[in-house]
């Protein structure tokens, strides 16, 4: 008489099903809230035009016929503020998750989303004449924005044969964030209240926050565990004798860390640089041959839709670290920011495109390698106060363009040429760490 064989699946089977359901559940949370509220502020080139027709700041105007120039300063400095704040943060959210754990970081950043995006609906009911809401709002929503970024990285080290996979994706739907407020400008343009909008996105961050922190306590024996391991199941480099095991202050003095910090300042600074004056640049080349507002207005919003697709770079990225190793990549990415660069320069309206989806690519591979370096050399037990060492200090750097920019008087070229200049160095400190590589 043959075994029967049982239609109930074992309790290990089980154990294993109801692991992979906990994974699947968290993976879907954590990279949504990377894409709907990471770096959303950086899409702002439709934002400030829904501002500027809710009158955001119009009081700054006084007689003088609307939009004037002290209200589109005003939210110039706002978005400059809130894009280094991001970096500027970065340190202590990095210190504060790699302490706390991402389930205590989630609650937290949900919490200064929310906060931040009501602002936006008291704003627009009370104004800023007595008190600057928007201002602290946008502030609120660039730390939450970072928050939730940190709390991103802690994903890949629970899946060691995908963790480069999971940097990539978590880089690129940060960068594709971006597109959230085109969507809300789409909406806006056909008849969407600007207070709707904004409440029913809360809703929607209540939900995912909610989701997510519960996906993280699932998932919190696995994340201990992983983050006792060294190092990571694709690592292709070889890193500095121990420096994965090394405590933070040697790993700061180390050469590796040296160069990371130079290319990832000089590289943000050029990513924020763009940001802040593509949709100036663009409007200056329409005017020069007599555009439309109308064409104006859908380059802009073209423009923010190509810039959010870096997404579909990953299996470039992917590509380029198996292929060439994080070093390769680092030189790649160098190399695309100087193509983007030189589209820009060039005064031809459809040659902007084309700038624009190399820029795309350009900060989906500048996000993804500055991250899967330091995955990689430095190990997931100091990764959150790596990242937030080098993008603290990429933000003290981005704020020398505020004076830059001030002097460049409208004329973007000489900054955008000198930007790409001083980029011509870095394949040499590449070079250097893969010759030899020691502690300072």
């Amino acid at each position: 008489q043959g075994y029967k064989v049982s239609r109930f699946p074992s309790p290990a089977a089980k154990a294993l099903a109801a692991m992979a359901a906990r994974h699947v559940f968290l993976i879907i949370a954590d990279l949504l809230s990377i894409f709907l509220f990471s770096g959303i502020l950086f899409g702002w080139a439709p934002l400030n035009d829904m501002l500027i027709k809710e009158g955001f700041y119009s009081e700054l105007c006084g007689d003088e016929a609307l939009p004037c120039e002290k209200q589109k300063n005003a939210l110039n400095s706002a978005f400059t503020l809130a894009a280094t704040m991001v970096s500027l943060v970065a340190l202590p959210g990095g210190i504060f998750v790699d302490k706390c754990g991402p389930l205590v970081g989630s609650v937290v950043a949900g919490f200064l989303n929310i906060t931040a995006l009501a602002g936006f609906i008291l704003c627009k009911a009370i104004g800023s004449a007595q008190f600057d809401v928007f201002l602290v709002s946008f502030l609120i929503m660039a730390v939450g924005g970072s928050l939730t970024m940190f709390c991103g990285y802690s994903l890949p080290f629970l899946f060691p044969s995908r963790c480069t996979l999971l940097i990539e994706l978590t880089s690129c739907l940060f960068d594709a964030s971006c597109i959230v407020f085109t969507f809300f400008k789409i909406a806006y343009d056909n008849g969407a209240a600007f207070q709707t909008l904004f409440g029913v996105y809360v809703g929607v961050c209540v939900v995912n926050f909610v989701l997510l922190a519960v996906a993280w306590a699932l998932n919190r024996t696995e994340l201990w565990e992983s983050k006792q391991q060294l190092g990571s199941a694709e690592s292709d480099v070889t890193t500095e004798p121990g420096l994965q095991s090394k405590p933070l202050g040697q790993q700061v003095r180390s050469l590796p860390f040296l160069v990371i910090l130079v290319f990832s300042a000089m590289q943000m600074a050029r990513a924020n640089l763009y940001l802040g004056v593509v949709d100036s640049v663009d409007k200056q080349y329409a005017d020069n041959i007599g555009a439309s507002e109308e064409t104006v207005n859908q380059m802009t919003i073209i423009v923010v839709i190509i810039i959010s697709q870096g997404w579909v770079a990953v299996p470039l990225i992917e590509l380029s670290i198996h292929r060439l190793g994080v070093f390769g990549t680092l030189n790649t990415t160098v190399l695309i920011g100087l193509l983007y660069n030189v589209c820009q320069l060039i005064p031809n309206l459809p040659m902007q495109y084309v700038g624009a989806a190399l820029f795309s690519v350009f900060r989906a591979f500048l996000y993804s390698i500055i991250t899967a370096y330091n995955a990689e050399m430095f190990g997931p037990k100091t990764l959150g106060r790596i990242m937030g060492i080098v993008m603290c200090f990429s933000a003290l750097v981005n704020l020398a363009q505020i004076p830059l920019v001030q002097m460049s008087h409208g004329n973007y070229t000489p900054l955008n040429i000198g930007s790409s200049l001083i980029t011509l160095p870095l394949p040499l400190l590449v070079l250097a760490v893969q010759g030899g590589r020691g502690l300072c």
